[in-house]
């Protein structure tokens, strides 16, 4: 009888080992079928958006190439542009530095960069041997040299602008006829000095060191 007794309590005990490996068993299976779904669900909330796929300076116009979209995962608040607000963004003039990866919002992109009061910006379409062999980038500063055409050897050539901001630089299209399309910001009467020397011969662009105004 005691052999019989004794074998009760052990036989118990191996019934209570085993349930606690099932519940732990069971545990193990619940948790792994919650990170599947966790998996499932995160794959779900990605969201195509565009981010940079190059580094471009802040007043540098986008272009297309410029762009990228990938899929991630936008927790909530965080801003962000949508893949399908690529073609509206091209074009459009970045309004802080871009670097390769850099997830995009409105705040990213603006329709131009911003002008002090009584300056405007103005484009010239210049070889890059003309435009300091392409070195230029937004926020140099140069100087413009205008010289005579040819058939005017009384002129000669003159500095026009000791120190003017470029606000952006982006290479030209074929149907522009190639080069450089840079933009500077001027004063609207060197404004119109400018499109004087332009009808009256040809513009170099110096690149100034330092910066500032």
């Amino acid at each position: 009888m005691q052999t019989a007794q004794g074998a009760i309590p052990r036989g118990a005990a191996r019934l209570r080992r085993i349930d606690l490996r099932v519940a732990v068993g069971i545990l193990l299976m619940l948790l792994a079928v919650a990170g599947a779904m966790a998996i499932v669900s995160q794959a779900r909330d990605r969201v195509p958006v565009l981010v940079a796929a190059s580094a471009v300076e802040q007043g540098d116009v986008i272009e297309s190439a410029d762009l990228r979209i990938e899929s991630i995962s936008v927790s909530g608040g965080v801003a962000h542009l949508t893949e399908d607000r690529r073609d509206a963004v091209v074009g459009k003039v970045a309004s802080e530095r871009l670097w390769p990866g850099k997830l995009l919002s409105s705040a990213s992109v603006a329709d131009s960069a911003d002008l002090p009061a009584g300056h405007v910006a103005m484009s010239l379409a210049l070889k890059t041997e003309r435009a300091a062999g392409g070195a230029l980038r937004s926020g140099d500063r140069v100087a413009v040299i205008a010289s005579p055409s040819p058939d005017r050897p009384d002129s000669t050539t003159t500095i026009l602008f000791a120190s003017v901001p470029v606000l952006a630089v982006r290479e030209a299209q074929t149907a522009e006829g190639g080069g450089l399309i840079i933009t500077l910001r001027l004063r609207l009467e060197e404004a119109r000095s400018l499109a004087q020397a332009r009808a009256h011969g040809s513009l170099d662009l110096v690149l100034l060191s330092g910066a500032g105004d």
